[in-house]
């Protein structure tokens, strides 16, 4: 079986309640990365353009790296997606990203993402859903005794 852009889409958050046939176009624009144990991905800080879609391996979210104060916020695998936030809000990045495995990502960058997302608003509201989950669990996680 050959390997599929649009089957690796299908099976991420993101993509999952969209219509296959909407699939290709996503697919079209992806740009795979490929990143070995213990690369940065991303650093905390920097300006984000993109945003990534896990389709192998993990990485750790990290906080203030490398500082007195880092925090890991979350390890994300397959299907997981980050840079969601400056993607849409195109602000600084919020952690540093880390592979903790060999990982690949599809590389969806902002103006392609979102002429397309407002032809399938189905990716927009799984995106929505995806960013107050995490938001929740933040707030659960700094309100914690």
């Amino acid at each position: 079986m050959a390997f599929s852009f649009e089957a690796a889409l299908g099976k991420t958050d993101i993509f999952a309640t969209v219509n296959p046939a909407h699939l290709s176009k996503f697919a079209e624009i992806v740009s795979p990365q490929t990143y070995i144990e213990g690369q940065v991905v991303t650093h905390q800080g920097d300006l984000g353009t993109g945003l990534y879609i896990i389709t192998k391996g993990k990485v750790d979210v990290i906080a203030n790296k490398g500082e007195s104060n880092e925090v890991q916020i979350a390890t994300l695998g397959e299907g997981g997606m980050f840079g969601d936030m400056a993607l849409l809000l195109e602000q600084p990045r919020s952690s540093t990203i880390v592979a903790t495995e060999a990982t690949e990502c599809f590389v969806l960058h902002r103006a392609d993402f979102k002429r397309l997302a407002m032809e399938n608003p189905e990716v927009l509201w799984n995106m929505l859903e995806i960013m107050a989950e995490r938001v929740t669990r933040l707030d659960e996680e700094l309100t914690k005794d």
